[in-house]
């Protein structure tokens, strides 16, 4: 049971990584070249980890125990919660942009889908310190 627990934690963590790392990447991508197609691939990549990350965050909190909300941690688990439902709907915003762009549709403009992947990077870091001071305080 513990090396199921550590596979969990694992594919969660790297999940993290493929977010983070990903959004990050595309932002620089779209800087140094506005008409780079590494978002359309992200985006593919993005909902996949995310999909991961959902299970495997449940995974992990069904083997904690959910917490009360009244404690500190359960307070600091909504908060993260929260955040990543506000990342999912502006991902979903920046999917469409990336969609249309995609089909021709040029009123939507690299500039913006920048600053969405700018924004993307920043919450998934608020998100990972999040994480980083629910396990360990």
């Amino acid at each position: 049971m513990a090396a199921l627990h550590l596979l969990v934690r694992t594919v969660h963590v790297l999940g993290m990584v493929l977010l983070l790392g990903g959004s990050a990447f595309a932002w620089n991508a779209l800087r140094v070249d506005p008409d780079s197609s590494f978002p359309a691939l992200y985006e593919w990549l993005f909902w996949g980890a995310m999909g991961a990350m959902l299970v495997t965050g449940v995974g992990n909190l069904g083997v904690l125990g959910a917490p009360g909300p009244a404690t500190r941690w359960g307070r600091l688990l909504t908060v993260k919660l929260a955040l990543v439902l506000a990342v999912l709907l502006g991902s979903l915003l920046r999917t469409l942009v990336v969609e249309r762009l995609r089909e021709g549709d040029t009123t939507a403009a690299s500039g913006s889908l920048r600053r969405l992947y700018g924004a993307t990077t920043l919450a998934l870091l608020a998100v990972v310190v999040l994480a980083e001071v629910l396990a360990h305080g």
